[in-house]
């Protein structure tokens, strides 16, 4: 998920941001600030319009057509934090520090609730289009594969079918406290339920293999 303005990829670099037009990416800032906001029954082409300042032609020109805008935006919403995180790791070597890095990138994205709310909003509409929902499912894919990367090299005396099943939970876990902070930002405590995670996790990469 992501924070902040929204960028497109290029499809054969996935951790290098493609420079987009200012028109381009005020259209996309303004579409995902109407998926946090209001909704997707909001998601229309005269309010992104009124949003975006830009002309409703511009979508067509840019994006294709809506269907369109909606694939360049879920593709942001699920790639932007992993391309980051990728290349913070990229200057790490130290296996704890890896570990850290990553729980502490998995924290913020949990608590961007307002991120996940578009997100979410765009959900029904990817679960109907089989390009987008096998672009979740590669999403996904990748951020479990991100995850055990950075487990394993802290402990690799932890099977490697428990490090593929840890790191789906570090996805889940990402995501459900999210939808659950959404609901309920004043009683959720998800700090402290991060915190407790975060601890769990620590103590498996510590345990001594089986004898």
């Amino acid at each position: 998920m992501t924070k902040g303005s929204v960028d497109i990829r290029e499809a054969g670099g996935p951790e290098q941001p493609r420079v987009v037009s200012p028109t381009a990416q005020r259209i996309l800032d303004a579409a995902k600030r109407i998926l946090m906001e209001k909704g997707y029954q909001h998601f229309t082409l005269k309010e992104i319009e009124e949003e975006s300042g830009e002309f409703r032609a511009l979508v067509a020109y840019y994006f294709g057509n809506k269907r369109g805008l909606v694939h360049t935006l879920f593709d942001s919403l699920m790639a932007d934090d992993d391309v980051r995180l990728r290349v913070e790791l990229a200057g790490i070597l130290e296996a704890g520090e890896r570990v850290t890095t990553l729980l502490d990138a998995q924290q913020e994205i949990s608590a961007d609730w307002r991120g996940f709310r578009a997100f979410y909003e765009l959900l029904p509409i990817i679960m109907q289009d089989d390009v987008m929902r096998a672009r979740l499912a590669e999403s996904y894919g990748s951020s479990r594969e991100l995850a055990r990367s950075c487990l394993e090299s802290e402990n690799v005396t932890v099977n490697g079918a428990d490090l593929e099943r840890l790191a789906a939970l570090s996805v889940a876990v990402v995501e459900g406290l999210a939808v659950q902070y959404a609901a309920d930002r004043e009683g959720f405590d998800h700090e402290g339920t991060f915190r407790l995670w975060r601890s769990m996790v620590v103590e498996l990469l510590k345990r001594p293999p089986a004898q």
